[in-house]
């Protein structure tokens, strides 16, 4: 727990803790670090679980009256974002809570979120611009979108916070020289570009023999595994589906390199745990990742879909013992220094306290 304290009460609502993603991961580093103890009250609301669409609005119809009782007995609503379906959601809740006389914060998590605004339709951008510039503080997680958001979403700059996440950093780091195994973790869709992934390590993996490349995440195993498979490299390459806890922290200690080129993201968290490890990373300039990797200091860099790119930074890092260790220990200290999880909780609980005081003036 960190040492700072705030007088505000919060309730703060995303999705059900059950489910996977980088929200629920964002929020139980919350927990765990000890968030709850440094409000005045603090309460977490799930929106509810669904496999598809009408089960979700079914859970989420649910849990409206819980939520619209619970509002009387906080000063904060905290709301979690994302796309698509959230975005309809929590633009409900906090107009209910804006007219239940509540502070409320907009939490926007979406690495897609630019594309669906430019491609959503006017009524649909005018919507979002009408949601977000109606509530008191919007937190997102880079320099990157809060420019976007102000440009784009014509909001207030004075409303604009930028919050980085923050992982929890291991008291010892992993020793990557020792390990040459590629790592990917996320969602395998085409958002994340494991295909990029598995093409540029086609000639790598001949380079290497004792390289294996390792997915850990749900989605399309299936086409991913189809795409190994007509690669002729299916036999080095490990689908395991959705890891956490223990299992994850394994896979960390057994690689090498860890490598995430998506096309789309806000601030991710598996780059980031990765980093606190102590692991090399490989991502592309997307999104908030600029901020977290300098490329040839603390990690490489790489623009979307560019697989030659990829193949000759694979052989790069696999290649040389000192710099995996180089780059990994830099990226370490990147996390300790800027992005580790006490950090993020102080400035939230900074967040908390200025609008409950700007409520008390």
């Amino acid at each position: 727990m960190t040492g700072n304290a705030t007088s505000a009460r919060v309730l703060m609502v995303g999705p059900d803790r059950s489910l996977r993603g980088g929200i629920v991961t964002v929020v139980d580093g919350y927990f765990h670090a000890g968030l709850a103890d440094c409000c005045a009250a603090f309460s977490y609301l799930g929106t509810g679980v669904g496999p598809n669409l009408l089960s979700k609005s079914l859970a989420f119809a649910r849990v409206l009256p819980f939520y619209e009782r619970a509002l009387r007995d906080f000063d904060i609503v905290h709301l979690h974002i994302s796309a698509k379906g959230s975005f309809w959601r929590k633009s409900m809740m906090a107009a209910m809570a804006k007219r239940a006389g509540k502070k409320v914060i907009l939490h926007e998590h979406s690495g897609e979120f630019a594309r669906d605004f430019e491609t959503g339709g006017d009524s649909y951008r005018e919507k979002v611009r009408t949601v977000f510039n109606g509530v008191d503080r919007v937190v997102v997680l880079s320099e990157e979108w809060r420019d976007y958001f102000a440009d784009n979403v014509m909001l207030d700059p004075e409303k604009l916070t930028v919050l980085h996440n923050g992982v929890p950093v291991p008291a010892k780091p992993c020793s990557p020289c020792s390990h040459k195994d590629v790592l990917f973790l996320g969602r395998l869709d085409s958002n994340k570009s494991p295909d990029v992934l598995l093409r540029a390590s086609k000639d790598v993996l001949a380079t290497f023999p004792g390289m294996h490349l390792v997915f850990g995440g749900n989605g399309d195993l299936e086409r991913y595994k189809a795409i190994a498979h007509e690669l002729g490299i299916a036999d080095r390459c490990d689908f395991l589906g959705w890891v956490s806890g223990e299992d994850k922290e394994r896979l960390f200690e057994r690689s090498g390199i860890y490598c995430l080129p998506s096309k789309n993201e806000a601030m991710p968290m598996s780059l980031m745990e990765a980093m606190a490890h102590g692991v090399p990373v490989i991502a592309t300039r997307v999104g908030g990742v600029p901020q977290l990797v300098e490329n040839g200091i603390d990690g490489l860099l790489m623009g979307v879909d560019d697989v030659a790119a990829l193949s000759r930074l694979l052989v790069k890092l696999a290649g040389s013992t000192e710099l995996r260790t180089e780059l990994g220990l830099a990226g370490r200290k990147k996390i300790e220094r800027s992005f580790s999880i006490n950090t993020a909780i102080e400035r939230l609980v900074g967040i908390y306290q200025n609008l409950y005081e700007e409520e008390h003036a």
